[in-house]
């Protein structure tokens, strides 16, 4: 109900009944536009507290003498009884964000960062008014998360929060969802944002990264090893194969050379007779010799002893 409107009803009704009070001699009312003053006045205190506007993205918890009726309006205007005032409470998505710490089924401890992003069913938030008022999801969601967070590490290692996270996520989702569902909560999301560990496990973690990083590196080094060494022996048979097939190649040419140099030879002799060696033996002759020394029986003779 509209205080300034409740104000303004009262202080119409006292001068309306001002004013039709006072009447002059004759019993005419003195005061009558006053009292029509009085009248729209009234109208407007009316106005005031029988109409109420609803936010966009909330609804109105209808109370009637700080009582829950039950009852809720929708955005925009709304027509209400005077006696009934309007709360209005946020139904959009909102963000609730909660840090637990709790201790992983190794007995590590972990700071789980949680964010929900959540909304206000409309149709309960009569009853999540009445119950826990404006502060619900401090109340409600909050230690929900705290305990659900406590019994999923519980049943996993520290280094499984790592390794399986979209999991842990979707167990920490279903249990959050089942909770806060009977109170009019609609979870829509949950994200898991960090996950804070003891400083010693955090340095061993560190370490064996660090040894997993050495094994890599030395398994890439092997490899690149190989890989030179498989190189240099595909070289070398390269190399090999080329110098046989050159070796075979010079071979057979040479091959070729003389069996092509036999068969010539061998022409040659077919055409060489006595007369023809003898006559390219003369001819060969140099033109200062004047003596030369032939066997008995040969068959030589001389073009000059000829004659």
């Amino acid at each position: 109900m509209s205080i300034f409107g409740v104000f303004l009803i009262i202080l119409s009704i006292i001068a309306i009944i001002a004013a039709l009070a006072v009447k002059d001699e004759e019993g005419v009312n003195v005061y009558s536009k006053y009292a029509i003053i009085g009248v729209v006045t009234l109208l407007i205190g009316f106005g005031l507290t029988t109409l109420a506007t609803v936010p966009r993205g909330e609804v109105g918890v209808a109370l009637q003498f700080s009582a829950v009726t039950g009852d809720y309006r929708t955005q925009g205007l709304q027509f209400k009884s005077p006696l009934v005032k309007l709360i209005n409470i946020n139904v959009q998505t909102q963000k609730e964000e909660v840090t637990a710490t709790a201790a992983s089924k190794d007995l590590q401890d972990i700071a789980t960062t949680i964010a929900l992003n959540y909304h206000l069913n409309p149709s309960s938030a009569p009853t999540v008014y009445r119950d826990l008022g404006l502060d619900y999801i401090v109340k409600i969601a909050d230690p929900a998360i705290q305990e659900v967070v406590k019994q999923v590490t519980a049943r996993h290692n520290a280094e499984d929060l790592i390794l399986r996270r979209e999991t842990i996520k979707e167990e920490i989702t279903t249990e959050i969802t089942s909770r806060l569902a009977p109170r009019g909560i609609v979870v829509e999301a949950l994200s898991i944002t960090n996950f804070q560990f003891s400083t010693v496990f955090t340095a061993a973690i560190e370490s064996k990264v660090s040894a997993q990083q050495a094994v890599f590196e030395s398994q890439n080094k092997l490899e690149r090893v190989k890989v030179e060494a498989q190189q240099a022996e595909a070289e070398a048979v390269g190399k090999a194969n080329a110098t046989i097939a050159a070796a075979n190649g010079q071979a057979e040419s040479i091959r070729i050379v003389t069996d092509a140099q036999v068969k010539a030879n061998n022409e040659i002799a077919k055409t060489l007779s006595p007369e023809v060696l003898q006559y390219i033996l003369l001819d060969r002759l140099a033109k200062n010799v004047t003596t030369i020394i032939i066997p008995q029986g040969q068959g030589f003779v001389l073009p000059e002893l000829a004659k």
